[in-house]
């Protein structure tokens, strides 16, 4: 496995690696993979054209942790967002389809606003989310002081 976010000449293989994830939503009736720069119309029926996030706690700035550390912070995560009462909380596995990176359990909520999400990101040490809104393609929100802290990826999740 690699570390990605060792130097800031990895932050493009991290973004690479966040927009290569595979991200599978436990859905009650089946799984639906979202992929950024694609729509998700099952996800968008589900969710009932609600605005949506993907975050995890795991492996804050893309280093991994302990197992302890990342399931400490992936309860505290759960809590934060049980908390904002959203009217969707699904949970989510981020996947490396290569294989590279360990999968991530993750959670994908809906949103009042974009920056429930961003202030999420930035508690939990999260350089992306993933984010969405009905109709539209995944698109990724990359957070940093190496990036705009406030947009999106062009062409591109946590």
């Amino acid at each position: 496995m690699q570390n990605l976010a060792t130097t800031a000449d990895r932050i493009d293989a991290l973004i690479a690696a966040f927009t290569a994830a595979e991200y599978i939503v436990d859905a009650p009736d089946d799984r639906i993979v979202i992929r950024v720069g694609e729509t998700s119309p099952a996800l968008d029926r589900l969710l009932g054209e609600r605005p949506w996030a993907v975050i995890t706690a795991h492996n804050p700035d893309g280093r991994l942790c302990s197992a302890k550390t990342n399931a400490t912070a992936q309860r505290s995560l759960e809590e934060s967002l049980r908390d904002l009462q959203p009217a969707a909380l699904l949970s989510v596995s981020n996947r490396d389809p290569e294989g590279r990176w360990p999968e991530e359990p993750a959670w994908l909520f809906t949103l009042q606003s974009l920056s429930q999400a961003d202030r999420l990101a930035r508690r939990f040490g999260q350089r992306a989310t993933l984010t969405g809104l009905p109709g539209a393609p995944a698109q990724l929100r990359i957070y940093g002081d190496w990036r705009d802290t406030s947009g999106t990826a062009s062409g591109a999740a946590s």
